[in-house]
C-alpha cells in the first residue's frame, strides 16, 4: 500500500512593478484665451474639441507586462471625485466618452472654461495586472483653464518728454519773466483709447534726491511748478521752471473712476516717470583772446584788453552774466608772490604796471571760470524770503 508525504505549499514571488501614469492630451488643447473684445475662446472648444485619453507605462522587473498597458475602464470627473458620484462625467453637450473616431475609454472636452476659473478633469482608470489577473486602479487629473485677453487694460504713458532727459542752459530761452519753463504730460489709457479726463485722476510726486517719492510742498507750487486746477487737483500736466531744477524726477499715478474722484491712487502699475537733468554741456570749453596791448612797453604802462571766448563742439556761445560767473586773475613769474584778482566778466581792461608785480619778472592774465549749476531759493530758517511779494532767489555757480 502507498503511503502520501506530507503537503508542502510552493510560494510564488512576484516582483513589485513599476509604472508612469497620467493623462495625456490627444488633440486641442488644456488653455484657453478669452478676449474681451470680440467675446470669443480661442480655440473655441465646440468647435475644436480637447480630447484626452489615459496612460499607463510599466516597467516589469520580469519583463512579463512591461510597455504601455492597455486601459481596461475610465470614470471621469469634473472636479475632486465625490463620494456619492455626483460629480462623474456622462455624455452631453459639453463631453463626450469614447466617441467616434477616438480612442475607447477618451474624453472629449467641448465644454470652454470661464476665464479666472480653472477646473480639473479626474480620471480613475484601471490597467489589469497579467502576472496575477488583478485589476490595478490609477487616478490622475489635468487642470482646464482659460486667461483673458482685454486689450482695454488700464495703462499709463507719458505723451511729450522721454522718460529720461536733458536741459542745456546754453540753449534755453526764457520767458518774459526769464523763466525755463517746460511741461510733462501723461495720459491714461484703455487699451488704446484715451480716459476721459472726467474718468481719469493724477497725482503728481517729485523725487530730488534719488531715493524717495514725496508729495510736491505748496512753496514749490507756489514758486516753479504748476498743474492743479481750481478745485486744488492735480491735472495730467505738470509744468515746471526748469531754473530751480537741478537733477529731478517727476512721477505721475493716476487713476480710473466714475462718479466721484478717488482721493488716492489704489493701483502701483498706473504710473509713468520722467527724470530731468539740468546741466552745461560736457564739450564746453574757455579760452582767453587779448583784444589790445600786444606790444607793451618797458614802463608797463601799456593798456591791455583780454576776452574770454565760451565754446561748445568749436561753436562760440554768446556770454551770459547769468550762466557764467568769470574772475581775472594775474600772476607774477617771481617765485611765492600770489596771484592777484584783477576783475569780473566777460572781458579784462587794465594796465600792468598798475597791478604792483616785480617789473623784473614776466606776468600772465588767466580767466576763472565758474558756470551755472541752480537757481536756489534765499531762506531764513526754514522760510523762503519774500520781498516785493517774490520769492527771493539766487544763482548758484560752481
Amino acid at each position: 500500500m502507498a503511503i502520501n508525504t506530507n503537503v508542502k505549499d510552493i510560494s510564488v514571488h512576484v516582483d513589485p512593478i513599476s509604472f508612469i501614469a497620467d493623462i495625456e492630451v490627444l488633440s486641442g488643447n488644456t488653455a484657453q484665451t478669452y478676449n474681451q473684445d470680440t467675446k470669443e475662446y480661442e480655440p473655441d472648444r465646440s468647435l475644436v474639441p480637447c480630447v484626452l485619453m489615459p496612460y499607463v507605462q510599466v516597467s516589469d522587473p520580469e519583463k512579463m507586462m512591461s510597455g504601455e498597458q492597455t486601459v481596461t475602464g475610465v470614470e471621469w470627473y469634473e472636479g475632486v471625485p465625490k463620494s456619492d458620484g455626483s460629480n462623474r462625467i456622462a455624455n452631453g453637450e459639453n463631453y463626450v466618452i469614447s466617441d467616434d473616431g477616438t480612442p475607447t475609454y477618451s474624453l472629449k472636452v467641448k465644454k470652454n472654461v470661464e476665464a479666472n476659473t480653472p477646473i480639473d478633469i479626474f480620471a480613475i482608470f484601471t490597467v489589469t495586472d497579467t502576472r496575477k489577473n488583478t485589476e490595478v486602479k490609477v487616478e490622475r487629473s489635468v487642470s482646464l483653464y482659460t486667461a483673458l485677453y482685454d486689450t482695454k487694460v488700464l495703462n499709463m504713458r507719458l505723451m511729450d518728454q522721454p522718460k529720461g532727459w536733458f536741459i542745456d542752459p546754453t540753449r534755453e530761452k526764457a520767458d518774459s519773466s526769464g523763466r525755463w519753463m517746460h511741461t510733462i504730460s501723461a495720459q491714461l489709457f484703455s487699451g488704446k483709447e484715451e480716459v476721459p479726463d472726467a474718468n481719469a485722476a493724477y497725482w503728481w510726486e517729485i523725487n530730488t534726491d534719488n531715493s524717495t517719492w514725496r508729495q510736491i510742498t505748496q512753496d514749490e507750487l507756489d514758486i516753479f511748478i504748476s498743474g492743479k486746477d481750481s478745485k486744488g487737483n492735480w491735472t495730467k500736466s505738470l509744468t515746471f521752471d526748469a531754473r530751480f531744477v537741478r537733477t529731478a524726477a517727476f512721477r505721475c499715478r493716476a487713476a480710473y473712476y466714475t462718479g466721484t474722484r478717488p482721493s488716492a491712487p489704489e493701483l502701483e502699475n498706473l504710473q509713468v516717470t520722467s527724470t530731468v537733468k539740468v546741466e552745461m554741456p560736457k564739450t564746453l570749453r574757455a579760452s582767453i583772446r587779448q583784444l589790445s596791448g600786444a606790444k607793451i612797453n618797458a614802463s608797463m604802462s601799456t593798456n591791455v584788453k583780454f576776452e574770454c571766448v565760451l565754446t561748445d563742439n568749436k561753436q562760440v556761445i554768446t556770454y551770459n552774466d547769468k550762466l557764467f560767473s568769470i574772475t581775472w586773475k594775474a600772476k607774477s613769474g617771481k617765485a611765492g608772490v600770489s596771484d592777484k584778482e584783477i576783475g569780473k566778466g566777460n572781458t579784462i581792461s587794465f594796465v600792468p604796471s598798475s597791478l604792483g608785480f616785480d617789473k623784473a619778472y614776466s606776468m600772465a592774465v588767466y580767466a576763472e571760470v565758474k558756470m551755472y549749476a541752480v537757481t536756489a531759493l534765499v531762506t531764513s530758517g526754514s522760510k523762503v524770503m519774500i520781498s516785493n511779494n517774490k520769492a527771493v532767489i539766487a544763482t548758484k555757480f560752481e
